[in-house]
């Protein structure tokens, strides 16, 4: 059996790759960081992915009652061990590297 290759299904092929990665950027499973030298499409690619990431990783970790004062004291320990060194906290600036990083984090006051 012989698979003919024609340009409908050349163009179908990429066209079907394509939605794949852009499906699989959208999913937000792709851990994204913080890095330099990117050109424009890609700091546009890299962002969406980010928020997408983000989105999709904070439904699966927020507390069941966030109104709750022990998910509060908790939310702080999380901020302070997975946040503050690339955004900072009040009165702590973010680590060096981060303050480099391009796009440089958002900063928390």
């Amino acid at each position: 059996m012989t698979i003919r290759i024609t340009w409908a299904r050349a163009i179908a092929a990429i066209v079907a790759l394509a939605l794949a990665g852009l499906l699989f950027a959208w999913s937000g499973v792709f851990n994204i960081a913080a890095s330099s030298g990117h050109w424009k499409i890609t700091d546009w690619f890299l962002h969406w992915t980010m928020r997408n990431s983000v989105r999709t990783h904070a439904a699966f970790t927020a507390p069941d009652d966030p109104k709750a004062k022990q998910g509060l004291v908790s939310a702080a320990g999380l901020f302070r061990a997975s946040c503050a060194s690339c955004h900072g906290a009040p009165g702590v600036r973010p680590l060096p590297v981060m303050q480099a990083a391009t796009p440089s984090p958002p900063i928390s006051r």
